[in-house]
C-alpha cells in the first residue's frame, strides 16, 4: 500500500546548528577590543531569529578549542547544517578556520566558505599572494615580522609616500586607527612595533590608498556569485586633516567623530567604467580565495581611479545592520531571505542531487 505524504505541518523541522563561541576579548589586543568581540552574540541572535521566521529550529552549538568538546557538541544538537558564526574561540581568529575543517570531515553542511578560504583571507599576507597571483589589484606592501628588520623594496622605492600599519591576521577594523597611517622609517618602525607587541603577530604594511573607499557584497546563487548593490563610505564628515580611514573607533565606538564621520551610503554615481572594474576586482578576488556562500570585498580607487582591493571577508558581519544585509535589502532580499538562501546554498553542496532536493523541501 502507498503511503501517503505527511502534510506540511508534520514534517519535521530543518535543525540549524548555530555553531558560536561566547568569547567576550581577544587572546591579544587592547581592553576596548572586546567590543567587537561581544558584537558576535547580536549576530547570533539575529540569525536565530531569521531562522525561526523561516519554520526552522534554531539549536546552539558552542565551539571549543578542543575538537573533541566541538564534536560532542555536534553530535548533541544533531543538527541537519550548521550555521557556522564562530568568528574566533577563546579569542583566536584562527580556529575559525579549524572549525570548517571539522565540519568537512564529520561531512555536515555548513555554511560559508571552507577551511583553506578562511585560514587564507585572515591571514592578510597569504590572501595577497591569492589576489596578486590571479591578477587582482592590491595595495603595494610587506610584512615586518620584527619592529627593525630590513625594509624591503618596496619601501625605499616610496619613502615618501603614506603607509597604514595593521595587525596582520585581524578582521573588524582590530589594530587599526588614525595613528595607523604614518610616512617614514622610523614612523613605520614604531606603529609595527605597537602592532607586533600588542596583538603577538607581524605588521602588515600597506600603502596608504587615499581614494573612495567602496564594499562590495557578494551572494552566491546557483548561476555563481551574485554582486549586490555597492556601498560607499561617506567622509564628508569625519575629522578634518585625519586620514580618512575605516578606523575600530569607527565601526565600534558608537558617537565618536570617526564612527559619525564614516556612514556606509549607496555608491554615489561612478562611471561605467570605474563601476565594472570594482565588480570584476571583487569577482576576481572571490575566485582567486574560492569564496562560497557570501562575503564582502572592501576596496578603494587609487590615484589612477583603478580598483586596490584591501580586505576580503568570506564570512562578514550579518546582523540586521551590518552591510551585507544593507545590500541585500537594496537588492529586493530581506534578512530572512538572505539567511534562508545561504542554508540553501550550503544543503545544495553538501547534498547534490536527490538528496540536495529532499532538503531543500524540507526547509521550506
Amino acid at each position: 500500500m502507498k503511503r501517503s505524504r505527511p502534510a506540511a505541518a508534520e514534517r519535521p523541522k530543518l535543525r540549524v546548528g548555530i555553531l558560536a563561541s561566547e568569547d567576550k576579548a581577544l587572546a591579544h589586543g587592547e581592553k576596548r577590543d572586546r567590543i567587537a568581540v561581544a558584537a558576535s552574540r547580536g549576530v547570533v541572535e539575529a540569525v536565530s531569529a531569521s531562522c525561526r521566521d523561516c519554520g526552522w529550529e534554531p539549536v546552539p552549538i558552542r565551539a571549543s578549542v578542543d575538537p573533541r568538546r566541538t564534536i560532542a557538541a555536534v553530535g548533541e544538537a544533531k543538527p541537519d547544517v550548521v550555521f557556522h558564526l564562530a568568528e574566533s574561540v577563546e579569542g583566536d581568529a584562527r580556529i575559525e578556520s579549524l572549525l570548517a575543517a571539522l565540519l568537512d570531515g564529520l561531512s555536515i553542511p555548513f555554511t560559508g566558505s571552507a577551511a583553506p578560504t578562511l585560514w587564507n583571507a585572515l591571514h592578510k599576507p597569504l590572501a595577497r599572494e591569492k589576489l596578486t597571483g590571479a591578477g587582482v589589484p592590491v595595495p603595494a606592501g610587506f610584512t615586518l615580522e620584527r619592529p627593525l628588520a630590513p625594509l624591503p623594496r618596496e619601501f625605499r622605492r616610496a619613502p615618501r609616500a603614506r603607509w597604514i600599519v595593521k595587525p596582520s591576521r585581524e578582521d573588524a577594523s582590530h589594530g587599526i586607527a588614525i595613528e595607523s597611517v604614518v610616512s617614514g622609517e622610523r614612523a613605520v618602525r614604531a606603529r609595527a612595533k605597537y602592532v607586533i607587541d600588542t596583538y603577538a603577530q607581524p605588521a602588515l604594511v600597506e600603502e596608504f590608498v587615499e581614494g573612495r573607499e567602496f564594499n562590495v557584497s557578494l551572494l552566491e546563487e546557483p548561476a555563481g556569485p551574485r554582486v549586490l548593490p555597492l556601498a560607499e563610505i561617506d567622509f564628508t564628515t569625519f575629522p578634518k586633516d585625519a586620514p580618512r580611514v575605516v578606523s575600530y573607533a569607527a565601526k565600534w565606538n558608537a558617537g565618536s567623530p570617526e564612527h559619525r564621520g564614516t556612514p556606509s551610503i549607496p555608491a554615489r554615481k561612478l562611471e561605467r567604467g570605474v563601476e565594472r572594474s570594482i565588480r570584476e576586482a571583487a569577482l576576481g578576488a572571490w575566485r582567486a580565495l574560492t569564496i562560497r556562500g557570501y562575503g564582502r570585498v572592501d576596496l578603494r580607487l587609487g590615484a589612477d581611479g583603478a580598483p586596490r582591493v584591501l580586505d576580503v571577508n568570506p564570512n562578514p558581519d550579518l546582523s540586521l545592520d551590518a552591510g551585507l544585509a544593507k545590500a541585500a535589502a537594496r537588492a529586493g532580499i530581506d534578512h530572512g531571505s538572505l539567511v534562508q538562501r545561504i542554508v540553501e546554498i550550503a544543503l545544495r553542496r553538501f547534498r547534490p542531487g536527490k538528496g540536495g532536493k529532499a532538503a531543500a523541501a524540507r526547509s521550506r
